[in-house]
């Protein structure tokens, strides 16, 4: 994942991202969860204790083909589509609303987002799929 991805998907900007790594940067509790949530780590995963012999975190330098990663968000009416044609391609996934069932059910269906999870070893060809479905950024509502 690249800085600028990982940055759009924590709702930040590729420089936080960048200052974050280079060790230049405390971030907010808050933006270490998502960062977290995004990347499938626990706090103690990604800033505990460096282990690796350049200072980096070891669980940073390399995920395991099992790793979970944030794929993408989008609108709840495009969710099933996608899920279909990830899991046609061999690719399974972990879909998370946004929104919980009750508050969905309260707000309508129309407001839910659906956040899709995958294996690291999945991701590049799970990637190609979403940029093939949704080639403009309007479904995964970042108009």
């Amino acid at each position: 994942m690249t800085q600028k991805e990982l940055a759009e998907a924590v709702s930040s900007s590729r420089q936080t991202i960048n200052a974050i790594e280079q060790g230049e940067y405390n971030p907010t509790i808050k933006l270490c969860r998502a960062i977290c949530r995004v990347l499938g780590k626990s706090l103690d995963d990604l800033f505990g204790e460096k282990n690796g012999q350049d200072g980096e975190s070891d669980s940073m330098q390399h995920p395991s083909p099992d790793t979970i990663c944030f794929l993408t968000e989008v609108d709840a009416v495009w969710g099933g589509m996608l899920e279909d044609v990830l899991k046609q391609n061999g690719i399974p996934t972990l879909c998370k609303s946004t929104m919980g069932a009750g508050l969905a059910a309260k707000a309508g269906s129309m407001l839910e987002r659906i956040r899709f999870y995958v294996r690291y070893e999945h991701l590049p060809k799970a990637k190609e799929i979403v940029e093939a479905l949704f080639p403009t950024s309007a479904p995964q509502g970042e108009d």
